[in-house]
């Protein structure tokens, strides 16, 4: 089911993060922010699991928190012809684990989980477990310290949480985001965004 009220919130979306230099905090920035959304481009035969039917009959793939300037990116739902890719980049970071450690430090349903997105150039990914009491919920893989993050019910409850963000998003968005310009090495550090939905975050609490 294609969800069109979903779409225009997502289209419509827009905001500023305000920033301070890092290595000169005295320095401050506005940086604007929106998502894009690229085209279904085709029909693809996708898990019933997770309502990831809902999403492809709407979106073809969304990036979020664009900033046009410097290309930077916060998250990335990707379009199932570029899971296989993003798979093989997530499995390269726990192929080379034992068995001994595999039963330690991962979940039991990695080896069947679909890798739906990434937070780009981080090594982080998006995972949907295929069965188990996960199954799909979206994750966050962070490969700092190979934490599983649960973040979602559903890849569309994953997109309504980033329409409504929070501290702990911006933090996490703050993390990679450094606004390098074309021409410039300065690189900034995310302090405050609000929104045009009337959002307010803030990394400093």
């Amino acid at each position: 089911m294609k969800l069109d009220d979903l779409l225009l919130q997502v289209s419509s979306h827009q905001g500023v993060f305000l920033c301070e230099g890092i290595r000169h905090p005295e320095q401050r920035k506005e940086v604007q922010f929106s998502h894009h959304i690229s085209t279904i481009l085709s029909e693809t035969t996708l898990p019933d699991i997770g309502r990831l039917h809902d999403f492809y009959a709407t979106f073809g793939s969304i990036t979020f928190f664009v900033d046009e300037l410097s290309g930077d990116e916060g998250k990335h739902l990707a379009s199932p012809e570029n899971w296989a890719e993003l798979d093989a980049e997530f499995r390269g970071w726990i192929d080379h684990f034992s068995e001994e450690e595999k039963e330690d430090y991962l979940p039991d349903w990695v080896d069947t989980c679909l890798v739906i997105g990434e937070e780009p150039r981080t090594g982080n990914y998006l995972l949907m477990p295929t069965r188990g009491e996960s199954e799909g919920r979206v994750f966050v893989f962070d490969h700092d310290g190979y934490e599983f993050v649960d973040e979602a019910e559903d890849i569309i409850a994953y997109v309504e949480y980033m329409l409504k963000p929070d501290n702990a998003l911006l933090v996490s968005l703050a993390s990679h985001m450094r606004f390098i310009e074309e021409g410039s090495q300065h690189q900034w550090w995310i302090l405050e965004l609000r929104d045009n939905r009337g959002n307010f975050a803030t990394t400093a609490a």
